[in-house]
C-alpha cells in the first residue's frame, strides 16, 4: 500500500464509495457533500491502509472530530467490518451498465464478424468450389473491418478454424503445391 491516497486513486474510488454508502454525504453526520470538498477518511486511522473497504467520505468537521470521539471511532470500526464482510472491493462494485454495455458490444461484434466470415466462405465456395486459405483470411479481415469496424487476423483465423472443424460445413485440404485450400465438406 502507498502512504496516503493520490488524487487519481481517490477519483477511482469515489464512485464505488458513493454507490456502496448510498450517496455523496458525510458518513458520520449525513450532511450532503460538495464533491470538491470531500474528505477521504481511513476508518481504522491507518493512512497506509488504502483499501476501498477502509475508506469513507466525510466532511472536514467530522474528520477532525473523529480523532478524539470514541463513539465515532466505534462507528468507524463497525463500518470497516461491514465493508470487509460484505466484500465491498472496488473490483466487485463496478458500474454494471459499463460492463454489460462493453460486453454486449464485444459479443455483437464477434457474432457479426463470424457471420460475415461464414457468409463469405459459403458464397465463394458455392461458386468456385474452393478458396485459398490466405485469400479467405485476408478477405474476411477486410470485410469484417469494413462492415463492423473490427476484425483482427487472429479472430478471423479462429472463425475459420471453427468453420472448418470436424463437425462444420467446410474443411481445409492441401493442393498439389501444398497450398491450404478451404472446400465444402462432403456430405454437408
Amino acid at each position: 500500500m502507498i502512504n496516503g491516497l493520490s488524487f487519481k486513486r481517490k477519483m477511482e474510488m469515489l464512485p464505488t464509495i458513493i454507490k456502496r454508502d448510498g450517496g455523496n454525504h458525510c458518513f458520520y453526520c449525513k450532511t450532503k457533500l460538495v464533491l470538491h470538498k470531500v474528505i477521504f477518511v481511513h476508518l481504522n486511522n491507518n493512512r497506509n491502509d488504502n483499501r476501498t473497504e477502509n475508506i469513507v467520505i466525510s466532511c472536514q468537521s467530522c474528520n477532525i472530530k473523529k480523532i478524539n470521539d470514541f463513539d465515532m471511532q466505534i462507528i468507524a470500526k463497525a463500518k470497516l467490518k461491514q465493508n470487509e464482510d460484505g466484500n465491498y472491493l472496488s473490483e466487485r462494485i463496478l458500474d454494471e451498465s459499463k460492463i454489460s454495455s462493453n460486453t454486449s458490444t464485444e459479443i455483437d461484434i464477434n457474432i457479426s464478424n463470424f457471420e460475415i466470415t461464414e457468409k463469405y466462405l459459403t458464397e465463394i465456395i458455392q461458386t468456385d468450389n474452393e478458396i485459398v486459405y490466405s485469400d479467405a483470411l485476408n478477405s474476411c479481415v477486410y470485410l469484417c473491418k469494413k462492415k463492423t469496424g473490427h476484425g483482427s487476423q487472429q479472430s478471423v483465423r479462429n472463425y475459420i478454424s471453427t468453420l472448418t472443424s470436424s463437425v462444420a460445413s467446410f474443411m481445409i485440404i492441401r493442393d498439389e503445391n501444398n497450398k491450404k485450400l478451404i472446400v465444402k465438406r462432403s456430405g454437408k
